[in-house]
């Protein structure tokens, strides 16, 4: 029998690969190190969460169903009911969005922008060396965001 699941979840899959290889919103401040944003974004993160602490709820999903028919080789035919998706609880946190909003608020209080940049090539990022003591590079048209050894993402100038 043909699962219409898997329809959706192979693009779906193939999304969420290409999303974890681009890199996140960066916060960029001219002249701060990149120690410096590593503290600021911390304390931001914990000041966002005891303003906005985690409210855990859970939702329910009921069961879904369809009709099928079912006919028999003497050509009577009867209806069933056959389950295509299992009831499902999900644990989300509720304020998970605002104590986002009221981080990112904390950074731009602190002076520092959001930008978005494309990855830095492949033969970049892999002699670039990044040290806490580096100031955040001026932004040009050739920044890009190259992944540190760490997981984090940071601004990198190729052309200097």
């Amino acid at each position: 029998m043909h699962d219409p699941r898997r329809i959706f979840l192979a693009p779906l899959a193939a999304l969420l690969a290409l999303a974890a290889c681009s890199p996140p919103a960066l916060y960029h401040k001219p002249g701060a190190t990149v120690a410096q944003l590593d503290r600021d974004e911390t304390a931001c993160q914990v000041a966002a969460l005891r303003q906005v602490p985690e409210q855990i709820r859970t939702r329910y999903t009921p069961p879904e169903y369809r009709m099928e028919p079912i006919c028999f080789a003497n050509g009577a035919c009867t209806w069933r009911r056959v389950q295509i998706r299992a009831a499902q609880y999900e644990r989300y946190d509720a304020n998970q969005g605002l104590r986002a909003r009221v981080a990112r608020q904390c950074m731009a209080d602190r002076g520092y922008a959001r930008i978005e940049l494309p990855a830095c090539d492949g033969a970049v990022a892999g002699n670039v060396t990044i040290h806490s003591d580096d100031p955040l590079p001026v932004l040009d048209e050739t920044s890009c965001a190259v992944r540190t050894k760490a997981g984090n993402w940071r601004v990198h100038n190729p052309a200097r």
